[in-house]
């Protein structure tokens, strides 16, 4: 069985074919997607920004990090939950698409980004939390986290359009 035909098999699985064919089940999906998207990349700009030096200067990196992870996670929780669905409702699209694979791409560059982060810079963070202006890798994660989820919200729209 070829990548292509687990694909197909996967759509036509009674229950994605039927959220497919809904008037209202797949556009729900979509919907609850989006508002995960929502609720995890506002609160990522935003500690995205701070490590930038943009946003919230007098406030240390790790409390902005403790207000807005937890919704960092929830939101991106969603966002995988229901892009699965989707996934599974329009299965051979998105295999046949390559704005779907360079999403998957960018999606992984970004969790390769925020991983390393979190096990090299974030680990000093007491050296320099207080500071206005973060270290240059700091800031190099911020700006590259933000570029990846513009990408990966693109790549989404183009996908879902195209």
């Amino acid at each position: 069985m070829t990548v292509l035909e687990l694909c197909g098999a996967i759509q036509s699985m009674p229950w994605a074919a039927g959220i497919k064919e809904s008037s209202w089940k797949f556009p729900l999906i979509e919907s609850i997607h989006s508002l995960g998207i929502s609720t995890m990349l506002w609160p990522a700009a935003i500690l995205d920004m701070r490590l930038l030096g943009v946003v919230m200067r007098r406030r240390p990196v790790s409390q902005v990090a403790g207000q807005f992870l937890p919704w960092v996670w929830a939101g991106f929780s969603v966002m995988v939950l229901t892009g699965i669905v989707i996934f599974c409702a329009e299965a051979v699209k998105c295999y046949n698409s390559p704005f779907f694979r360079a999403k998957l791409v960018l999606i992984a560059l970004a969790g390769m980004n925020a991983l390393t982060f979190h096990k090299t810079v974030y680990r000093n963070i007491e050296a320099w939390d207080q500071a206005a202006a973060t270290p240059f890798r700091a800031r190099m994660a911020g700006a590259l986290s933000l570029l990846f989820w513009i990408a990966v919200v693109a790549m989404g729209r183009i996908v879902a359009y195209a």
